[in-house]
């Protein structure tokens, strides 16, 4: 997985926030939560942009550890889980253990690639996946009665990281735009309150 801190310059509303007091904390607590998760649905847009993934698989891998009242620091993470067939169009027999034209799907440049052997099933308590047979993998599982040492293996496509590092610009600067944005605003509000006491 990949984790990525970073710091924003906040120019003249860092002495506004300093003026809050006690309410400082919690303010950029709040404004660094809404920066972050700005900059996730950004990063996210871009990157389903550029591989062609659903954005359901794009935003589950991509988490957000948040900031707190006593801790003014959020963190945003990248899991490194090599992705489902699925989340690549996968298509195909569902099922043909392995015995139809096999099952196609789209790698992250665009060209379609396809496994001849492989077929898609729904196993379990409802994972639906991309299988093929096997014999000797490790990590297999058997799919209905099967003699022998015969398992089927569940296929997957690359992880993430690689494409999260290319798109973190995006990430920053949508994260930095609504980080003062929303911090300019909560002060904003803080300060109409304490003049109105």
């Amino acid at each position: 997985m990949s984790i990525e801190r970073f710091a924003f310059d906040l120019g003249t509303l860092k002495k506004d926030l300093e003026q809050m007091g006690s309410q400082g904390p919690l303010i950029m607590a709040r404004a660094l939560n809404r920066g972050v998760t700005s900059g996730r649905a950004a990063m996210t847009r871009a990157i389903v942009a550029d591989t062609g993934l659903a954005s359901r698989y794009v935003s589950q891998e991509i988490r957000i550890d948040k900031a707190q009242r006593t801790k003014p620091v959020a963190a945003v993470e990248i899991q490194g889980r090599r992705l489902p067939l699925l989340a690549f169009g996968a298509r195909g027999p569902e099922p043909s253990r392995g015995r139809g034209r096999g099952v196609s799907w789209r790698n992250v440049g665009g060209a379609r690639k396809n496994e001849r052997h492989a077929f898609i099933s729904t196993v379990g308590a409802g994972h639906r996946a991309v299988f093929k047979r096997s014999r000797f993998t490790p990590g297999g599982f058997r799919i209905g009665p099967r003699s022998g040492r015969e398992v089927f293996v569940e296929l997957r496509g690359p992880s993430l990281p690689h494409v999260f590092e290319k798109h973190f610009p995006v990430f920053r600067a949508a994260a930095e735009a609504s980080l003062l944005k929303n911090l300019a605003s909560e002060i904003s509000f803080e300060q109409s309150k304490q003049s109105a006491e």
